[in-house]
């Protein structure tokens, strides 16, 4: 296996993509728990299976490559000094010195899951006895939506400066994986958000859309911050050859967490909008931010990140998420409507239950086809077909995201003109 980092686009042929299937950090949640994790509830690890290996189906059918993250992880493991540093700058973060010689005793592939799914605690003092945290270094159930702590962009990649302590572990198993798997090569980090303890710097992956590669687009709310954003184009930029970012300023909500709950592209020349936050008559403003020779930004100001893209030379027809009603608008996209996968122009990955937004698709030109149809053989989906295939996704989507949340493309074919 030879991994190249390379992806210029949101949509460009998928050639290799990373995804996490659910474990037992899922089930490792309890109600008083949850909220620490950012989930508003616990979820049902059968039932997120059984939806996330449609997910993982229709990938393994369109691209050439999926990998996981577990995987990735344990081989990365089997290299000492990285498993030594690693567990050492996990105990030191959790304060938990205390299990670090149990961890260094695990071989790589026991090891691996020990580190997603936790580590039981021990109780060697009054506070973490009557702590009620079972776990020394908590679970990751969060690790399923492997876009957020990690992003490439061109043959580059960016480790997240995550916004919650919940998730810092993910960027830091993340950061291993990219800086020192044998078989993964890029040009280096952009940026390493590992390196940020500064709690104002903050940019995660569902914030970061490439529209090509020289333009990209960077949600500014709740989980990236401004400071994040102005050090994250400024390193981008020193190296190119990106000079061009567009910022949408999107509200600090549990519903528009990331810009990619509002706005995900799906073919060349349409995206899939929440319209209120973006066409609507009180759209979020959009800056333009401009690098030439330095680290000074020129911006200019519009009213929409539609409005932004047109004026680089990027012309997109929005299509509803929840179809023309703004009563389905609003409970489509709390159901990441709006959070949809491209793995070819046109050719897209979404929630089955978000059917308001499935019609519009269709009456924007899509067909529509089910997971299974294309994972058993049944729907074939050559070059030039326009397609949504549909997953099933109830349960998923309790935890906040959707199926761009769940992928992290790692190289996709460059687009061609046409």
């Amino acid at each position: 296996m030879s991994i190249s980092v390379q992806l210029n686009s949101e949509i460009g042929p998928l050639e290799t993509v990373v995804v996490h299937t659910p474990g037992q950090e899922m089930e490792n949640m309890t109600p008083e728990t949850a909220a620490e994790v950012l989930y508003d509830d616990i979820l049902t690890l059968p039932l997120a299976l059984a939806e996330h290996r449609q997910l993982k189906g229709v990938l393994t059918t369109v691209a050439p490559r999926v990998v996981e993250f577990r995987d990735l992880l344990t081989e990365v493991l089997e290299i000492d000094r990285i498993r030594n540093a690693l567990i050492d700058e996990l105990c030191k973060l959790y304060d938990c010195r205390e299990v670090q010689s149990g961890l260094l005793d695990l071989a790589p592939e026991d090891l691996a899951p020990r580190l997603i799914e936790g580590t039981p605690k021990r109780s060697i003092s009054l506070e973490k006895y009557l702590s009620k945290s079972r776990y020394a270094i908590p679970p990751l159930p969060n690790a399923f939506f492997t876009r957020d702590a990690t992003m490439c962009l061109n043959d580059r990649v960016i480790i997240g400066s995550m916004a919650f302590r919940a998730r810092v572990a993910e960027a830091l198993l993340l950061k291993a994986v990219f800086k020192y798997h044998p078989e993964i090569s890029s040009g280096g980090f952009y940026f390493d958000g590992t390196d940020q303890r500064d709690s104002q710097v903050t940019i995660e992956g569902g914030d970061l859309l490439v529209i090509r590669e020289d333009l990209v687009v960077i949600g500014y709310g709740e989980r990236s911050s401004l400071a994040g954003i102005d050090e994250l184009m400024r390193s981008i930029s020193s190296k190119g050859p990106v000079r061009n970012f567009v910022v949408v300023e999107i509200p600090k909500t549990r519903a528009t967490i990331h810009l990619d709950m509002i706005f995900t592209m799906v073919d060349r020349d349409k995206c899939v909008v929440f319209p209120p936050l973006i066409t609507g008559q009180h759209r979020c403003r959009a800056f333009h931010c401009q690098f030439d020779d330095g680290p000074e930004a020129t911006i200019t100001e519009y009213s929409g990140v539609l409005e932004a893209l047109s004026a680089q030379g990027v012309d997109l027809m929005p299509i509803a998420c929840g179809g023309g009603d703004e009563f389905h608008q609003e409970r489509e996209q709390w159901a990441s409507g709006a959070n949809f996968f491209a793995f070819s122009p046109g050719q897209i990955l979404g929630y089955a239950h978000n059917q308001y937004t499935v019609e519009a698709l269709e009456d924007a030109g899509f067909d529509v086809a089910p997971a299974e149809e294309v994972i058993s053989g049944r729907r074939s989906i050559s070059r030039d077909d326009r397609i949504v295939v549909t997953i099933d996704g109830a349960e998923l989507s309790r935890g906040g995201g959707g199926c761009r949340c769940m992928t992290m493309p790692l190289a996709r074919e460059a687009l061609v003109s046409g």
